[in-house]
């Protein structure tokens, strides 16, 4: 199985997002999953609207944040991993 940081990602067409502040809101239409995202999350969820793939996501995050390339690559493939397994996201 392919890491998902390799993979090409996108929303699925059945997520739909809200902002609420600084944070985002994410309602999948088919199965009813609600998910609140954090500042991170967001600037994730956003950088994915936007067409980048995850390992471009990760380069922006460690120049944006003060954090290591490690733990930036563990905590993003964490959260996508888990939007995968609620059909949040799909292969582009």
């Amino acid at each position: 199985m392919t890491d998902i940081l390799q993979r090409k990602l996108i929303p699925s067409d059945d997520a739909v997002d809200s902002a609420v502040g600084n944070e985002t809101v994410i309602l999948h239409l088919k199965n009813s999953t609600y998910y609140g995202l954090d500042a991170v999350g967001t600037r994730i969820w956003a950088l994915l609207k936007k067409g980048l793939a995850p390992l471009e996501i990760c380069e922006r995050l460690s120049a944006e944040f003060d954090v290591t390339r490690e733990v930036i690559d563990a905590d993003a493939r964490r959260f996508l991993c888990e939007l995968d397994a609620h059909d949040m996201i799909v292969d582009a």
